[in-house]
Order: C-alpha cells, then structure tokens, then sequence
C-alpha cells in the first residue's frame, strides 16, 4: 500500500515537471483556455472540454496537460481557485499572473499577457543563448585544443626531446603543467560554479545581491522576472485593484527572491510614496532603475495599469536589444581568443620544429 502510493506520488512529481518545464505544452494550454473564456464559457466547462481534447475523448488520460487539465478540472469543481490548482503544475512567474487575473476578473487578459511574456522571455533567452552559447563553445573549442596539444603532444614530446627543444618549448611547458595537474579540478570549478549561481537565482536576497543584479547572470534573471512583475502588476491596476492589494498579491506568489523586492516597495508605498518611488526606494534595482524613474513620473495618471504595460513593454524591447549587442561583442571577443590561442599553438610548433631541425643538422653533421 505504502509503495503503491510512493509510486503515484512520485510519478504525479514527474508528471508535474514534464508540464511545468514544457512551455510549448503549457502555452497551448493557455491559448485554448484564453479563447474559450474571451467566449464567455465557464472555467469549469472549459477545463472539462480542454482535458477531453488533450486526452483523445480518455484515449490518453496520463499525458502530462491531460492530467494537469483533469487536475484543474477537479479542484474547481472542489472551489478551490484556478490559481491555488495550478500551484506546482507551472512556473511561479506565471502563477502569479493568473491570480492577478483571478483578482482582477481579467483572467483571459492574463493568458495573454503570460503569453506576451512567454514570448518575450523566449526572445531574451535566444539573445542570452547568442551571447552565452558562441562563447562557451569557443571555450571548450579552445580548452580541447590546449589539452591536445599541451598534455597529448607536448608533454610526451618532453620525455624524449633534447634540452634545447625543451626550452625552445617556453611558456607551453608551464602550460602543459597546469592542464594536466588542475585541469579537471578547474572544470570541476567552473560546473559547480554554474550549478550554485542557477540554485542562488530565487533564492539568494539581501543588499549584496542587488548589487549582483546589476551583472549577469543575475540581471538576466531580474530582467525576466521584473518583466512578469510589471505585467501582473498592470493586470491587477487596469482592473482597479488598488496598488497595496495589487502588491500584497505578487508577493504571496512570489519566490523569495521577489518576494524580498515587493515587500520593500509594498511597505514604501504604506509610506504614501507611488510605485516609481517605492521601487527606487527600496534600493534593489528592481525591476531597473531606470523603470523607476519613468513609473515615478507617470504613477500619478488615472490609465496606469496601461501606462505600467507600455513601459514594461519598451524596456523589454531595449533589453533584447542591449543583449544581442553583447552577443556580437562575445562572438568577437571568443574568436579573437581562438585565433590568439591557434596563432601561439602554431608558433610554439614552429620554434620546436626548428629546434628538432637543427638538433638534426648538428647530428648529421657530427656524423
């Protein structure tokens, strides 16, 4: 009995991942239910006809969105809120922005709106892809030459070389050194490295990581995040939620990490400060300084959850923008690098063919 139900939880836990991980699944989802609702058609009907569409009529009841929809389905029959159902089924960013849907009565505005962000975070992420990808490939392009060359060739040549080719070797020996003795403790290095920073990304809060937000990979994050905050944000306000209550809302759904940065600005606009003020208050960086300012100046007019929209929207665009840049600059700066290391490799083989050229002359000669 105590195994059957490990099992069935462990596979509900997968489950839950395959859709929660899967936005092409996710977003199909939406966009049905968005359209559905834009009809007029009860959410619970509409969960009801979505669960029989992803099932084939129960042809295929353990598909992922299918059990997600039957899930959802039940849950609001039980009258628990869409939102509360969906908790663990998908992303925190999104979660959110369906309970400001709830909150707002604007829940297919919502739908799209995660959509818009979805997009959005895509574009971002191909930019963060282009500037991170080329890079990392020209790393290890080049660590595998080095490695072949220091360690395989250069190494074993040292065992069997005369003095003179040895020194004519230079910095390549010292080189061939550091590969073999700490190599592997340094990509040891560099994969914890990345596993630690992506573990830190919701979790990690304080005044020390506002300043990391300034910098990638942190401002990445913030970025995306900040994106869907504003969003939800201008959902909650169009529909005349009054900005505490907006706040109190994200923040119940928020990872610790923004929970951190709404809390700040919650309690600045108690202060009777307006969102711009309370965000640049706050000295988190959060969403972007420079979305403070703007929203300090335009907070005040009666359209601000549009206002909110638009400015969210031009930001987002800027970033795009900003990150692409720097995926040329990383593309340029990699191949430089690749050319640097091949142009050195390739004069070091030089000035040991030449060594082992005149060792061999000098033999011949003495012969």
């Amino acid at each position: 009995m105590s195994d059957s139900f490990n099992l069935d939880e462990l596979e509900r836990k997968f489950t839950k991942y395959q859709f929660s991980s899967n936005p092409k699944h996710r977003f199909r989802v939406y966009r049905k239910l968005e359209g559905m609702l834009r009809m007029n058609e009860a959410l619970s009907r509409a969960l009801d006809r979505l669960y029989q569409n992803a099932s084939e009529m129960g042809k295929h009841p353990r598909r992922p969105q299918a059990v997600a929809l039957r899930d959802w389905f039940l849950k609001d029959r039980s009258g628990i809120s869409l939102s509360e159902a969906m908790e663990g089924w998908i992303p925190t960013g999104e979660l959110y922005m369906i309970r400001a849907g709830e909150e707002s009565g604007t829940l297919a505005k919502a739908l799209r709106s995660i959509q818009t962000v979805g997009d959005k975070a895509r574009a971002m992420r191909n930019a963060i892809m282009h500037a991170v990808g080329y890079p990392a490939f020209m790393l290890v392009l080049v660590s595998f030459v080095l490695y072949m060359f220091g360690v395989q060739l250069i190494d074993n040549m040292r065992k069997a070389a005369p003095k003179n080719v040895v020194a004519a070797m230079g910095d390549v020996v010292t080189m061939s050194d550091f590969i073999r003795n700490y190599g592997l403790y340094v990509v040891v290095f560099v994969l914890a490295s990345i596993f630690v920073i992506s573990a830190s990304l919701p979790v990690w809060r304080g005044p020390l990581r506002s300043k990391f937000d300034m910098f990638p990979p942190w401002s990445w994050y913030r970025i995306l995040q900040g994106s869907g905050f504003l969003l939800g944000l201008s959902a909650l306000l169009g529909a005349q939620v009054p900005l505490k209550r907006s706040l109190e809302i994200l923040e119940e759904q928020g990872n610790p990490w923004i929970r951190e940065r709404i809390a700040s600005a919650r309690q600045e606009v108690l202060r009777g400060k307006n969102l711009g003020e309370a965000l640049r208050t706050g000295r988190y960086n959060f969403p972007d300084p420079t979305v403070a300012i703007d929203l300090e100046i335009l907070s005040e007019r009666a359209d601000v959850g549009s206002v909110i929209e638009q400015v969210t929207e031009e930001w987002m665009r800027e970033q795009i923008d900003t990150l692409n840049a720097q995926a040329v600059v990383a593309r340029n700066i990699g191949l430089a690098v690749v050319a640097g290391v091949i142009t050195w490799t390739m004069m070091s083989i030089f000035n040991v063919v030449t060594e082992l050229t005149k060792t061999g002359s000098n033999n011949l000669h003495n012969f």
